[in-house]
């Protein structure tokens, strides 16, 4: 098991990308805490791995009140005496466009894509540094590495969390705690939808299309391959590599 004694901590992750990434982490022998909203679907995944033989808690947690964030960690913590693994997952696709941004649009998505993701960081590391070490993951989008047609703000957000990554790699490098960023393309999630569609005049279908002649591997992303590269930077064996950010795109971004 590629987990096995390690507690890990993945924020959104009642379904989607997080859903597959906590499913795998506790099939690898990991014990999986989930912080979402989504406290329904957040406790059947809880229940699936439990059923599976594997160990999760669901905290029904606001990722925008950084208090409530700071506490559920300090509970974890409490109840583990460690924290190895933090995927900071949550995000959304915000507001579409320019003109029409609402400024409540634009800080609740960046809220969310950026500054939950940071003080729940913030949280996690001096735990790490007590443990001599950990790995602290970060999605963002290779709408952080290359313009986005589809949302500005998105791309602001995510592009940010590209350069976090990388200063804090540096910055904690000494104390054996390692950054990574998973950069994925479009993935088929319940999200998806809400990226390729954002008003009325947006034809989803041809959307996706245009999207899909211009991936080489000639599909979207499963949740489980966003998954499985989250798996193997969470384990050991990444142990030497910190700082990147990692396309899983289907070689979209260098065609």
């Amino acid at each position: 098991m590629r987990l096995k004694g390690k507690v890990a901590v993945i924020t959104a992750a009642a379904s989607g990308m997080g859903k597959a990434g906590a499913l795998l982490f506790a099939k690898e022998g990991a014990v999986v805490n989930i912080l979402d909203f989504d406290k329904e679907n957040g406790e059947k995944v809880v229940q699936q791995i439990r059923e599976t033989g594997g160990e999760a808690n669901f905290f029904d947690t606001n990722l925008l009140d950084m208090t409530e964030i700071k506490k559920v960690i300090e509970d974890i913590y409490d109840n583990n005496g460690k924290i190895n693994v933090l995927w900071n997952h949550a995000g959304t696709p915000g507001p579409s466009d320019l003109e029409e941004v609402e400024e409540s649009e634009y800080n609740f998505a960046m809220d969310l894509n950026l500054k939950s993701g940071f003080f729940t960081t913030q949280y996690v590391v001096p735990i790490m540094k007590q443990i001599g070490g950990g790995s602290i993951i970060y999605t963002a989008s290779i709408a952080g590495l290359k313009a986005s047609p589809f949302s500005p703000v998105y791309a602001a957000g995510k592009g940010a969390v590209v350069n976090i990554v990388r200063s804090l790699a540096v910055r904690f490098g000494s104390d054996n705690i390692r950054f990574n960023c998973i950069c994925p393309g479009l993935v088929e999630t319940p999200m998806m939808e809400k990226f390729l569609k954002r008003s009325e005049n947006d034809n989803l279908e041809k959307n996706k299309q245009t999207l899909l002649d211009n991936i080489p591997l000639g599909r979207l992303a499963k949740p489980k391959d966003i998954a499985n590269a989250a798996l193997f930077l969470a384990s050991d064996e990444s142990e030497y590599i910190s700082g990147i950010n990692l396309p899983v795109d289907g070689a979209y971004l260098v065609k």
